[in-house]
This record gives structure tokens, C-alpha cells and sequence, in this order.
């Protein structure tokens, strides 16, 4: 019997999954300054590429104020870098899964006819004037 069908078959993986390098809240402590960016988390050793996305958790504790950039948030990650004084921003673009080019609407019309339809004025606007 061939050795592909000897072998146990388990799980599934997704092809295009969403991978996330995960950094625990307790970690940045370990980090210079009060900014954090993939950057900053790559030099301090916390994860292995800054082009990849980043998670942040809230395992630990925090000791100091951070403005933290990350693409994902955890909402108790959220609650314990505010109540230290600090700031979070969601990053909407970058990492190397980024990979949806347009949106639904620009798949669907072209390109040139959503950016058209964005530099029309509205009639509502011509309307309320007079």
C-alpha cells in the first residue's frame, strides 16, 4: 500500500488564512520608549518579522504608559493599556497578509467609476441652497 495512504489524515489547514504574531500586554515592558510599532516590537525581540501582523493580549501586566499600533486588539488589551495611561490604534493596512486589492464595489464597477462617483457632488448639496 502507497505511503500517502498509510499516513492518518488530520485537521485542515486554510489556504488563506489570517496568521497573527502574538505579543501579551506584560511584554512591553521589555520595550524602549513609550511608542509601540511593529518596528519597535521587532528590535526588542517580541516577534520575528515587522511586516507581518501584529496581536496584542492581555496576559500580564502593564507597568508603564504606551501608544501601541497593532492590527488587532484583544478588548481586555484595550481596557488595560487605557487605564495605564495610554493609547491603542487599530492599523487598517499592512503585514504580508494583506491581500484584498479593492473592495467589493471597485471588483464590481472599476476602478474609474468609483473614483468618479466620489468627486461627483451630491444633489442633495444643490438642493438645500436655494
Amino acid at each position: 500500500m502507497p505511503l500517502q495512504r498509510r499516513i492518518p489524515k488530520r485537521g485542515f489547514t486554510q489556504r488563506n488564512r489570517t496568521v497573527y504574531q502574538i505579543v501579551n500586554v506584560g511584554d512591553l515592558g521589555r520595550v524602549e520608549g513609550s511608542t509601540v510599532n511593529a518596528l519597535v516590537l521587532k528590535e526588542a525581540g517580541l516577534i520575528r518579522s515587522s511586516k507581518g501582523l501584529v496581536k496584542i493580549l492581555a496576559t500580564g501586566e502593564l507597568d508603564g504608559s504606551y501608544s501601541v499600533e497593532a492590527h488587532k486588539f484583544s478588548g481586555g488589551a484595550v481596557a488595560k493599556i487605557e487605564a495605564a495611561g495610554g493609547s491603542t490604534t487599530v492599523l487598517k493596512t499592512g503585514g504580508s497578509d494583506s491581500r484584498k486589492k479593492g473592495s467589493k464595489l471597485q471588483k464590481k464597477r472599476g476602478v474609474e467609476e468609483v473614483a468618479a462617483a466620489a468627486e461627483a457632488p451630491s444633489a442633495e448639496t444643490d438642493e438645500t441652497d436655494g
